[in-house]
């Protein structure tokens, strides 16, 4: 008796010996990798459009947006230096200082976890959680040329939105800020996204930078994994759970 099959006692034994033919071509299908991971793990990153959809970047968006808001009103009331950065987010972060950063916020670690299933996909690799960390750039900000540390094996960053209305578009048509990225053959490359495209790299091997900011905000997330079970393995980045500071990782600061 075949249990793949309903009604398989009333079949004749014609039907029954189709029927098995047909089920051992299907298990004979090899599950093909998908064309993404194929094309990052022999260039070391991949674009991936609509990673999320463009309500989803949108609502995040705005989030980033009054969560930069709010800590300035915390500021001003509490004074700078008084609002515990690692719960609010901060100002001084010296990759781009002055422009508001957080690192776990629940929202984009919950994102980070609900991701997972799909960034295993996209590079065809069994990967852990480490962290999130968004930032909100702004006017003439700079990010240098750089590599990550240990946690951000297979990185990412998702545009959420940007505001470049100040941005003349008869000179500059159609325009959005790039991502830069180094190839292993030395190409720098520009990667274009809008709200809801990622861009997945290694982030320990692949350089990366942007040029200067010219319009007025411009909101990332970075999504951080690392694969399971290798000599970087640190799930949620040495915390407990996802959803917490820094502070409760076992190194007790971020590196």
């Amino acid at each position: 008796m075949n249990n793949n099959i309903e009604n398989w006692e009333n079949l004749t034994e014609e039907q029954k010996k189709y029927a098995n033919s047909q089920l051992g071509q299907i298990n004979n299908i090899k599950i093909e990798e998908h064309p993404a991971s194929v094309f990052f793990n022999t260039f070391g990153w991949v674009k991936i459009e609509n990673f999320i959809n463009k309500e989803t970047a949108k609502l995040l968006y705005t989030h980033v947006l009054t969560a930069a808001k709010r800590l300035s009103f915390l500021e001003q009331v509490y004074g700078e230096g008084k609002v515990d950065k690692s719960i609010w987010g901060n100002f001084n972060d010296p990759q781009a200082l002055g422009d508001y950063s957080h690192y776990g916020d629940l929202i984009f670690d919950s994102l980070l976890a609900e991701s997972l299933n799909k960034m295993n996909m996209y590079t065809n690799k069994d990967l852990v959680p480490t962290y999130s960390y968004h930032r909100l750039y702004t006017t003439g900000t700079e990010l240098k040329k750089h590599i990550d540390r240990k946690s951000c094996e297979i990185s990412t960053t998702l545009c959420l939105g940007y505001d470049i209305s100040n941005v003349d578009t008869k000179k500059y048509p159609n325009w959005d800020w790039p991502m830069f990225v180094k190839t292993f053959d030395g190409k720098e490359l520009p990667i274009h996204m809008k709200p809801g495209d990622m861009l997945i790299y290694r982030g320990c091997d692949i350089e990366h930078w942007r040029e200067p900011f010219i319009g007025k905000n411009h909101a990332q997330v970075f999504l951080h994994y690392n694969e399971k079970n290798n000599s970087n393995d640190n799930i949620y980045d040495g915390r407990p759970m996802l959803g917490l500071p820094g502070s409760f990782s076992k190194k007790k600061i971020i590196e």
